[in-house]
């Protein structure tokens, strides 16, 4: 199925072909007949003409609004009313029109789902302006989300469910307050939730397709946004442990469930939990994160059930990469993906009870408890650096050996801004850390040439 795909394997495959029929490994036939399959796989999918239908969707609705609105003073609160609802009814006959008779294609679903998309929220913004219903933009967000998920479901609409996830997000920036955190926020993990049925249907279908890759995209940066929106209302300094645990989850994920048994490359989740591991690595190896400090009079936090819902948010993540790294363990008797990486959530949550052992101090001040808490982290990332160099080594892998040495790289550059070593130091540092660059790609070389 052209569903199932995975097109940076044929991307890969295709860059391959010149060498393989220079070597003879290939005739130029069999080239040709493996272009044949796979444009013919590119030709069924259709992308860039679903691309064109829902751009060209978006400015026909675009469009129609700006010709109502010309003269929308003038109309009376009747006629307003019939036209808030005419494009909501025209969507709807062409949607069953659609799913009647154009099922199969998928440009047609993702153009109409769009359309509906767009006609619920100018019937629902039209209506509020004409009978002067209060409200503000968030709320607005809000029944527009609940009011479209049911279009993702209905035309199975990948670039739907996209723009609902983003919606989530647009929603969650507008009623979040930085200040005086509102319990409403907490209701994002609900909205993000309506959507995980469907990306677990679309993983189905394929794994490897674009549309997967592109909804475990914008699915990780809503996560992301979520962590830290909950993590601001609790100022328990637990996203720092919520972060890490998402991150070694996507890892685990994207190693075990995305992995081709077939294929060195790693999946595209495999990529992204290990730059997210890498980065948090980093970022957690500077003091000023673990400073344990006092709030301004002006902060507040969320009490009572609110902030046991927000804290257990923030430990899901976390608890839910140890386990399912166990449950692997339990059944594997080989794992493909880093110890030391899928260990992040154990040693960031070591190092907030190292942090949080110590006294409550002003902003910005330095404690012994924070400056363990870093060292442990410079610590865990140098093992982690070496440790993925030493894999890719291993698997004679260039890429995931230079990988390694920039997480070393990495936590050299933070030491730099942030420590008191003498130039002298940091030079030699620098200096040490490039001699490993070049080694390391000298041995694979001579590896990949003796094979």
């Amino acid at each position: 199925m052209a569903g199932s795909t995975n097109w940076w394997a044929v991307r890969w495959l295709r860059g391959q072909l010149p060498e393989l029929i220079a070597s003879g490994a290939i005739s130029s036939e069999n080239a040709r007949a493996i272009e044949r399959h796979y444009g013919s796989a590119d030709s069924r999918s259709n992308f860039g003409f679903v691309l064109l239908a829902i751009v060209g969707s978006a400015l026909v609705g675009a469009g129609v609004i700006l010709l109502i609105a010309h003269n929308w003073d003038e109309l009376s609160r009747a006629t307003r009313s019939a036209i808030a609802f005419l494009p909501l009814i025209i969507a709807q006959a062409l949607g069953l029109f659609v799913l009647m008779r154009r099922n199969d294609s998928q440009a047609w679903r993702e153009s109409v789902a769009i359309l509906d998309v767009a006609a619920v929220a100018t019937a629902i913004s039209l209506i509020s302006q004409t009978y002067q219903i209060q409200g503000t933009f968030a709320d607005f967000m809000f029944v527009w989300l609940v009011l479209s998920i049911p279009i993702v479901y209905l035309f199975q609409t990948t670039f739907g469910a996209v723009v609902y996830i983003i919606g989530t997000i647009v929603w969650l920036v507008s009623e979040v307050s930085w200040r005086f955190p509102k319990p409403e926020q907490l209701r994002f993990w609900p909205l993000l939730l309506l959507v995980a049925p469907f990306y677990y249907m679309q993983v189905r279908r394929g794994r490897t397709s674009r549309q997967t890759f592109t909804l475990s995209i914008v699915l990780v940066i809503a996560a992301i946004f979520g962590i830290n929106a909950v993590a601001e209302a609790t100022r328990a300094s637990l996203g720092s442990v919520a972060f890490a645990g998402l991150f070694a989850g996507i890892y685990i994920c994207g190693i075990t469930f995305f992995q081709e048994t077939d294929s060195e490359a790693l999946s595209f989740l495999g990529v992204i939990g290990g730059l997210g591991v890498a980065i948090t690595t980093v970022i957690l190896s500077i003091q000023d994160i673990w400073h344990k400090t006092q709030l301004f009079s002006w902060q507040t936090t969320l009490t009572g059930v609110n902030r046991s819902i927000s804290i257990s948010i923030l430990l899901f993540f976390p608890s839910a990469a140890i386990l399912l790294a166990g449950w692997i363990f339990a059944r594997r008797r080989r794992v493909g993906f880093s110890i030391s990486a899928v260990a992040l959530p154990v040693f960031a949550g070591a190092a907030w009870l190292i942090a949080n052992a110590g006294p409550t101090t002003v902003h910005s001040e330095d404690t012994r408890y924070s400056l363990a808490a870093a060292l442990l982290f410079d610590v865990y990332g140098l093992v982690l650096g070496v440790e993925l160099l030493a894999r890719g080594i291993r698997s004679r892998s260039i890429a995931r050996a230079n990988f390694g040495l920039a997480v070393i790289a990495a936590l050299a550059i933070a030491r730099f801004f942030d420590s008191d070593f003498t130039f002298l130091t940091r030079g030699f540092g620098f200096v040490s850390v490039g001699i490993g660059f070049l080694v390391a790609n000298l041995i694979l070389f001579k590896k990949k040439v003796t094979t």
